[in-house]
C-alpha cells in the first residue's frame, strides 16, 4: 500500500497566473445528467485528474454508461445503464455516489446502494435525499449496509427541504425531470452548480426552471440528450488560491474567471485585507495588506458555502487580531482545527463556532493529516505560510477536488514536492 503526502517549503511569495480546473461539484452531477441521455452528451473542461471524477465514472462505466475521454472532454450517454451492482469499494469512497439514486428513479430501475462516502465532517445525513424520492412515489428501504431503492409509479409531487442540500436538491431534479406531472422543490440549495446542472438538463431535453431556492420540474418521457456544455471553473480553486495570496503577501492573476459566483467569499476576503479586482476578463487578488480579522457565518447560497470554512480559518490565522467562523450547517466540521494547532496556531472550538487568534508568524508542522477535502488544503495554505518543511499525510482528500495542486503551487512560486511512501 502506498501513501502519498506533500513536502512543503514554506516562507514563498506567491506570484504569477493560475489557470483553473474545472469545477469538481458542478462536473459530478453534470455526469450523472449526461448518462441519462439517449443520444450522446458532451462535457468540456471535466476535471479529469481528479479522484471524485475518476472513482464517479468507473461506477458509471462499471453500471453499462457509455463514457468516452478525450483529454479533458467527456462524451457520455445511457448505454446499458444500469446493469451489474455497484462497486461497493468504489461507492465507499464517494459521497455523490447518492446520484444513482435520483438516476435509477428517472429509469425506473431497482439498484442496491452501499453507503456512501467523501468527507468525514460530522453529521451528513441523505435523509433528504430519502424524503424527495418518496414523496415521487419510490420506495427506499435503509439499512446499516446501503440503500435499497425500488421504483414504485413516479409521479410529480411538492417536495418541502427542512434545510437547503446541494446533492439532495441535484439528485430529486436528476428523479423528477423523468416523472410524470410537475415537482417543486421548495427550500432547495439553488447554488451555481445546481444551475448549471439544471441548464444542462434543459439542453438534454428536460424543462424546469431554478431559482430563488426553488427548482420547479415538469416531467418527460424521455431525456433525449444530445447537449454540448462546458464544466463552469472551479470557484472554490479560484477562493482557495485567492487566499494563499492573502497568506503568503503575493500576488496572483485568475485568468478567464470573474466573481459573480463568489461576492460573499470575496467581501471576506477583502475584508481580510487582500485587494481583489477584475480586468480585462481575468481576476487580480494582491496580499500585500492582508492582516485583518474578520466575523464569518456560513449558509445558503448566496452565503458562504460551509465548505469552504478552513479555508477561512487558516486565513484567519494570519491576521492581526481575534476571528470568529460559524458554521451554521454542520455543527463538528472542526476536526481540521486540531491539525491546524500543529502550526502554532490558537484556536478555540465552542459546538458550531471556532474562535480564531491570529499571528504574525505561523511555525512549520513536522507532520499533519488531511482530515477532509477543504481541510488538506486549509493544511497546505498554512505551511505555505509558515518558514520552514512541513509534512502533510493523507493528502488523498486534497486531490478528490484540487487538480495539479503542487504543480500549480509551484507555478507560483511555491516549493512543494509529492512523494509517495509505501507502506509495505
Amino acid at each position: 500500500m502506498s501513501d502519498v503526502i506533500y513536502q512543503i517549503e514554506g516562507g514563498q511569495k506567491l506570484q504569477g497566473t493560475v489557470e483553473l480546473s474545472g469545477a469538481k461539484n458542478a462536473a459530478l452531477p453534470m455526469l450523472a445528467a449526461a448518462c441519462l441521455g439517449n443520444e450522446p452528451t458532451v462535457l468540456e473542461n471535466v476535471p479529469v485528474n481528479l479522484n471524485d471524477i475518476q472513482i464517479l465514472t468507473q461506477i458509471f462505466q462499471h453500471l453499462g454508461a457509455k463514457i468516452d475521454i478525450q483529454g479533458t472532454t467527456f462524451t457520455c450517454s445511457r448505454g446499458t445503464f444500469p446493469s451489474g451492482s455497484i462497486p461497493v469499494e468504489l461507492a465507499k469512497r464517494i459521497r455523490y455516489s447518492l446520484l444513482l439514486l435520483g438516476m435509477a428513479a428517472a429509469l425506473g430501475e431497482e439498484i442496491f446502494l452501499p453507503l456512501p462516502g467523501g468527507c468525514s465532517i460530522g453529521d451528513r445525513k441523505h435523509d433528504l435525499h430519502v424524503l424527495g424520492l418518496r414523496a415521487l412515489g419510490h420506495e427506499v428501504i435503509e439499512t446499516e449496509e446501503g440503500i435499497h431503492f425500488k421504483p414504485g409509479n413516479a409521479q410529480g409531487a411538492d417536495i418541502d427541504f427542512y434545510l437547503p442540500t446541494t446533492s439532495g436538491t441535484e439528485n430529486i431534479m436528476l428523479a423528477a425531470v423523468l416523472a410524470p406531472g410537475a415537482t417543486e422543490i421548495r427550500n432547495a440549495n439553488t447554488r451555481p452548480e445546481v444551475m448549471e446542472l439544471g441548464r444542462l438538463l434543459e439542453a438534454m431535453g428536460a424543462t424546469l426552471d431554478v431559482r430563488n431556492r426553488v427548482v420547479k420540474i415538469i416531467g418527460t418521457d424521455s431525456l433525449k440528450g444530445g447537449a454540448h456544455m462546458a464544466v463552469m471553473p472551479g470557484w472554490d480553486e479560484a477562493v482557495t488560491f485567492l487566499a494563499a495570496a492573502g497568506m503568503t503577501n503575493g500576488e496572483i492573476v485568475i485568468p478567464h474567471f470573474d466573481l459573480r459566483y463568489i461576492k460573499s467569499d470575496v467581501h471576506y476576503l477583502r475584508e481580510s485585507g487582500i485587494e481583489i479586482f477584475e480586468w480585462g476578463g481575468a481576476v487580480y487578488a494582491s496580499g500585500k495588506g492582508a492582516s485583518k480579522p474578520f466575523d464569518l457565518f456560513t449558509g445558503p447560497y448566496p452565503a458562504i458555502n460551509s465548505d469552504m470554512q478552513p479555508i477561512f480559518a487558516s486565513l484567519a490565522l494570519m491576521s492581526s487580531g481575534e476571528s470568529t467562523i460559524t458554521d451554521m450547517r454542520f455543527t463538528e466540521r472542526f476536526a481540521y482545527t486540531n491539525e491546524l494547532r500543529q502550526f502554532g496556531a490558537e484556536i478555540s472550538v465552542y459546538g458550531n463556532c471556532a474562535v480564531i487568534n491570529g499571528t504574525d508568524k505561523l511555525q512549520p508542522a513536522e507532520l499533519v493529516r488531511a482530515t477532509d477535502l477543504r481541510g488538506g488544503a486549509a493544511l497546505v495554505l498554512c505551511a505555505l505560510a509558515a518558514q520552514g518543511t512541513s509534512t502533510i499525510q493523507n493528502v488523498y482528500q486534497i486531490e478528490r477536488g484540487y487538480e495539479n495542486f503542487p504543480q500549480k503551487l509551484n507555478s507560483l512560486g511555491a516549493h512543494v514536492t509529492r512523494l509517495e511512501k509505501n507502506d509495505a
